[in-house]
This record gives C-alpha cells, structure tokens and sequence, in this order.
C-alpha cells in the first residue's frame, strides 16, 4: 500500500513538473517574439511639419513646378547617441536623374543612381543629435523631370546610419539603421490646383495686404519649402505685420472651402 501511495505522489509531481516546463518554454517563445517583432529604428523621415513619413512610403507628385513639385523633409535620430547620416540614391527609372534637386546638409543639382550624399570628402555625412533632427532647414527632393508622357519618373531614397568613413552601419534584428522613402511622378495624377482666382497682394511698410475674393486658409513658404506662417484669410481686405520679408520668394498657398488651392509665387 505504502509503495502504491509514493508511486502516486512520484506521479503527480512528474506532470506538474511536465506542466511548468511547457509554461516556461512558452513563455519564453513569447518573449523572443515581442522582442524581434516590434522592429525600431534609429532614424526616422518627417515632412516639414514633423509629420511621420512611414518608411517604404511613397510620395506622389503630379507637377514638376515649384513648390507643388518637392518634399521638404527632417530626418530624425531617435537613438541616445549623436550619429552620422548619409542618403542614397538607390534607384530611378523614368529619367537620367539630371533634373533631380536634391538637398541634404549640401544641394546637388543631378544625382546619379547608386551614389551617396552628401560627397564632400571631409565629411561625407550629417551629424544629427540624439533625440533631434539635422540642423539645416530646407533639406529636399524637387524633379523637374517631365519624363517622356508615357512613363513615370520614380525615385528610391535610402537614408542610413554611416561610421566616419560613410560607410553604412549594419542594421540588426532589434534596430534598423536605414529607412527609405519613394518619389513618383506622373502627369496623370489627379490635381485640384486652380490659379484663375484673382487674389490682390501687396507689401507695403511692413505691411502685407491681400484683398481676396473669398474666405480661405493662407499658408505661406519660402522657397526652400518651410513654412512661414499661417492666416485665416477673410473675404475683401486683409492685413498682416511683416518685417523680414522684403527681397525673398515666397510661396502663397491659398486653401479653399472647396479643398481646391490656388498656388501664387512673390517677390517683394
């Protein structure tokens, strides 16, 4: 009776043993999952609004004009650590790549698929502080490429942490070092751009005023792309305070209630 009894308890304590090790083990292959699934990336795209551009995200364009035509943007460290920075032109089809603008801590006007920026030999690279973006404002990419009406003018951006040299750090499992971002352009594309609303614009003792023919939203951007400010604008006479912009380009966006905009270009 004695030996039926240990048996017994011998038994038992084998399949809770059994049951804890199969919870262990689960446990563990949760674990490892959750740790290899939630990728993180140490750089990440904004538009100039800090806006999160998704990586792989495409950008469609149906103009070659400026503004309507490039993509200002901000690339962001979200490591502890200051890092290097550099951008590829990793592939285009459609065009030569000669009318392509394309600017990151220096302009190029031209790039060539496979090459990196910026080239500067001294440093091949953009510094950007843990936690922040690139210092330079205006950073972007402007094709002024019509293609040949029938084909698309596409563009992939890879963008990459680089050691000293400018040569690519290698992602790992946990954290991805590069990030890329698509340009397309097709004449093709849908536009509710219209430019026969006569809107009067004028600067005048650091005044800037704008008799308008319509209530809409007003968003204003020098010529890199940043923007200035933003206005309600009224039906019939406005007026704004302005003292610094005398001599520059600007860029008038006028936003409808109908979603439409009418894009205009000054220079006071």
């Amino acid at each position: 009776m004695l030996r039926i009894l240990l048996y017994l308890v011998q038994y038992r304590k084998t399949k809770i043993m059994k049951k804890i090790t199969i919870f262990l083990f689960v446990q563990f292959l949760f674990v490892q999952t959750n740790m290899f699934s939630q990728v993180e990336y140490a750089i990440t795209i904004e538009d100039s609004e800090g806006n999160l551009i998704s990586n792989n995200q495409v950008l469609e364009f149906n103009s070659v004009e400026y503004p309507d035509a490039s993509f200002t943007y901000k690339v962001r460290n979200n490591t502890t650590e200051t890092i290097r920075v550099r951008v590829e032109v990793e592939s285009f089809s459609g065009t030569d790549g000669s009318l392509m603008e394309l600017c990151f801590g220096e302009c190029y006007f031209g790039v060539t698929q496979g090459q990196s920026y910026p080239i500067n030999n001294a440093q091949p690279f953009v510094y950007i502080a843990p936690g922040e973006t690139q210092i330079a404002d205006g950073d972007h990419f402007f094709n002024s490429d019509l293609g040949n009406g029938d084909t698309p003018v596409e563009y992939t951006f890879r963008f990459y942490m680089s050691d000293e040299n400018g040569d690519g750090v290698m992602s790992q499992a946990e954290l991805q070092t590069e990030y890329r971002i698509g340009y397309y352009y097709s004449s093709n594309l849908s536009t509710n751009e219209i430019n026969d609303i006569n809107f009067q614009v004028s600067y005048n003792s650091e005044k800037l005023n704008i008799i308008s023919p319509t209530n809409c939203m007003l968003r204003i951007n020098d010529i890199t792309g940043r923007l200035i400010n933003i206005h309600d604008i009224n039906y019939g006479f406005n007026s704004f305070d302005y003292n610094d912009i005398k001599g520059k380009v600007l860029i008038f966006n006028f936003k409808l209630s109908d979603g439409n905009v009418s894009a205009k270009k000054f220079i006071f």
